[in-house]
């Protein structure tokens, strides 16, 4: 193999769509294009499968990923992980989250440390600080991605990692299909059925209470008698689409807002919004969402929740407010539906920052620097691969 090219099994347990699959999926698709070979382990019936082949990589849907006490399964999936290593000698193993880090990290651990292992971590979960969890962290793992500088700072402070081993590389999102686009405004705003005299609000997420959904519509209810022409697209599905329903309804916005669900055609869709929101209160680290909407040269009002505050800075690309409240909110709404000089501004700020910082390919190469880093820490903890 090329000395620059690196083989790399990407593994992740889940079955459907989410941030931390389209992480995976993009970052397949990268690291493909950039003449890397990339394999992606999953589950049997995930979505990875169908994503793998779109990206022109290999899929090894042969592990169940399960949590809690399944030794059989787990043994199952150790035999193939254990396989995978000494029949393909991947440089690279790079896992997502807790079921597959495990199961790779025993598996390379029993042959030696034959591959580089590289951990990623999605969210701010706090990790328990006790000697299984130093063992996998420090002793079967070589280097550890954070998606956000804020986790990355928590968990260096924390016995469970070592510090000079963990770095901070945000996601990326595509800036060609999330770009501006005046006729495709037109036609996403006239299928919502928004007209050019509507303030449109976007929130592209899960409708889940970390979201924050619920403290967007009590600061658009706040706001909706003096600016009548607001209107919401909430874009997204969850377990909360009813009761979400039922508080707009409660707070006499229910004509205001669109619930969308989830749409394939994201792009197009997001291009109908005037201001994005990202009022999160849980969970969100490094939001695609939020830099789809820069990318889309749309201002946005995003909580300091995570790593939020990484991606928007006050005044500049958006607004930020503390997360949880509802007045600093409304306030942020009202100070862009009455200043459509900010709006431009900020707009075009946003996209700026995402064509510096936050492209798929600037992803892509920071990931891959973090993967040769990883490589020389592993040289040295154990000598050549054995792989």
């Amino acid at each position: 193999m090329d000395d620059n090219r690196l083989h790399v099994l990407i593994a992740d347990p889940h079955l459907q769509g989410g941030g931390q699959v389209r992480y995976v999926s993009s970052l397949a698709r990268e690291l493909t294009r950039l003449g890397h070979r990339i394999t992606i382990a999953c589950r049997p019936g995930s979505v990875l499968v169908d994503a793998a082949a779109r990206a022109g990589c290999g899929a090894l849907d042969v592990f169940s990923f399960r949590g809690g006490v399944r030794p059989v399964a787990w043994a199952r999936d150790i035999r193939a992980a254990m396989g995978h290593i000494r029949g393909e000698k991947p440089d690279i193993l790079h896992v997502n989250g807790s079921q597959d880090h495990w199961t790779l990290g025993l598996s390379n651990r029993l042959l030696g440390g034959a591959s580089c292992v590289v951990r990623t971590r999605h969210n701010t979960y706090t990790v328990s600080d006790n000697a299984p969890n130093r063992i996998l962290n420090r002793h079967w793992t070589d280097y550890e991605i954070v998606v956000c500088e804020m986790v990355r700072r928590n968990l260096a402070q924390q016995p469970t990692f070592d510090p000079a081993r963990l770095c901070t590389i945000h996601n990326g999102v595509d800036a060609e299909l999330f770009r501006p686009d005046p006729e495709s405004r037109a036609r996403a705003r006239a299928a919502f059925g928004f007209d050019d005299g509507h303030m449109v609000i976007g929130i592209v997420a899960r409708l889940v209470e970390a979201k924050g959904h619920e403290f967007l519509f009590k600061a658009v209810s706040q706001l909706k008698n003096a600016h009548p022409e607001l209107r919401v697209l909430a874009l997204g599905q969850g377990v909360l689409e009813a009761p979400l329903r039922e508080l707009a309804a409660r707070l006499g916005i229910a004509e205001q807002v669109r619930f969308a669900g989830f749409r394939d055609d994201m792009a197009a869709c997001v291009r109908a919004v005037d201001i994005g929101a990202q009022p999160s209160v849980d969970c969100d680290t490094s939001s695609f969402s939020l830099k789809e909407m820069m990318a889309s040269e749309i201002p946005v009002v995003a909580s300091d929740y995570g790593g939020l505050k990484e991606i928007v800075s006050d005044g500049v690309e958006g607004l930020v407010v503390r997360a949880g409240t509802v007045e600093p909110l409304a306030a942020a709404l009202r100070r862009l539906i009455e200043s459509p000089e900010s709006r431009a501004r900020m707009g075009k700020a946003g996209r700026r920052r995402v064509l510096a910082e936050f492209t798929l390919e600037v992803f892509a190469r920071r990931t891959e620097q973090a993967y040769r880093r990883a490589m020389g820490i592993h040289r040295q903890r154990f000598g050549q691969f054995t792989g």
